[in-house]
């Protein structure tokens, strides 16, 4: 069937005035976009902006950059022992205390001189290529900042979910574009240990049912001797921080 083109109601006049208009918006647009691109400073608030958005909606875990939540008495006294630290560091680096003290419980219990066969070293158990040359990897301050920026870029990677930060803080970034099915195990345990732990703690829970199943699996053996490390290096803390 052919269609009759109905001839358009408006006046030439009014056409006129629309061209004009468009023309005029397209115009700025490109001022727009040209003025963006010759200033820097203007394109990262931009980018800052968007990725704070993006930080906020995608935060699998409210309250990742809540560097004033108090920290969770779920923890065990030998991470409680450090709890003066985390709260530092968690001011330091804007991230939230539990989340920092969830890695520290799994993996060192806050044994600070804790050496593991793959070669993570301290408090956060962190790789050598995370440090520079010359650099005391068990000095505390250095190995926080090695682990706490290597989960840090973590968070960034995994576009701030926070299991997926977990596992690659363990099996590296690669695990992040890869189904949890292709996880080498220890990768999957610490998800669940790292999910389930910090969670319990953002949300203000008085106890952890995954931590008293980390325990359980191994964890208490690493907390023993966490304790005579802590117990070697000011006895007073280790009795100040036990439970009463």
């Amino acid at each position: 069937m052919t269609r009759v083109r109905t001839p358009s109601k408006e006046t030439p006049p009014a056409l006129t005035r629309r061209l004009i208009m468009q023309r005029l918006g397209t115009v700025m647009l490109v001022l727009l976009g040209g003025f963006i691109l010759t200033r820097p400073q203007v394109l990262n608030q931009i980018s800052n902006r968007f990725e704070g958005s993006q930080a906020t909606r995608t935060d699998t875990h409210s309250g990742i950059s809540n560097s004033a939540a108090p920290l969770s008495p779920i923890f065990t006294p030998e991470v409680q022992y450090w709890a003066e630290d985390i709260r530092r560091w968690a001011q330091q680096f804007n991230l939230n205390p539990n989340l920092l003290a969830t890695i520290i419980q799994i993996e060192s219990c806050g044994d600070s001189h804790v050496l593991s066969g793959a070669g993570a070293q301290g408090l956060f158990q962190v790789m050598p290529l995370h440090f520079s040359d010359g650099e005391n990897q068990l000095d505390l301050e250095t190995n926080a900042a090695g682990g706490i920026n290597h989960l840090q870029d973590c968070l960034r990677w995994s576009n701030w979910d926070v299991g997926l930060s977990f596992a690659c803080y363990n099996g590296g970034p690669s695990v992040i574009n890869l189904p949890q099915s292709q996880w080498f195990q220890e990768s999957r345990s610490y998800y669940t240990w790292g999910t389930g732990i910090y969670g319990d703690a953002a949300q203000g829970r008085s106890q952890s049912d995954t931590l008293a199943r980390w325990l359980e699996a191994g964890g208490q053996l690493l907390c023993a001797r966490a304790r005579e490390t802590q117990q070697l290096l000011a006895p007073e803390s280790v009795q100040a921080s036990a439970p009463q």
